[in-house]
């Protein structure tokens, strides 16, 4: 397995996206309530954060059946996982930086900006680490 990811740090990295993915599809999905109320969000937030579970969580799923058959080819799956999370960097930054962060009851921080941005420079790493494996 290690071999087939070019190395250590590659296998690393693929896994810590995974982990990283996991703990937040969980907490959009299973701990919706708690994930809601920590950034008082509102209960009638819980839909959409379900939602945005259920986009991280299927990458997720996806990623472990690449960690299982390798990641030959792959490229669309960890692209996708660099683009989604500079996208969320970028929105992310402008929410937190928006009146919507000023609304009472919401606790927004730096965390909506720099978990995406972390997966974005991961992401990038493998792409660039592993473009002769993923892109073959």
């Amino acid at each position: 397995m290690v071999e087939a990811f070019g190395g250590f740090l590659n296998l690393g990295l693929f896994i810590l996206t995974l982990i990283g993915g996991a703990y937040y599809a969980y907490r959009c999905l299973f701990a919706s309530k708690g994930f809601v109320d920590q950034y008082g969000f509102g209960d009638r937030a819980i839909f959409m954060t379900r939602f945005a579970g259920s986009c991280v969580g299927a990458n997720v799923v996806v990623g472990v059946v690449v960690l299982l058959v390798g990641p030959q080819g792959a490229w669309p799956i960890i692209a996708f996982g660099f683009v989604q999370s500079v996208i969320a960097t970028v929105f992310g930054y402008i929410t937190i930086k928006s009146e919507w962060a000023e609304i009472e009851g919401v606790s927004a921080t730096a965390e909506g900006y720099l978990a995406p941005l972390g997966f974005a420079i991961v992401n990038g790493i493998l792409m660039f680490n592993m473009s002769d494996i993923i892109y073959g």
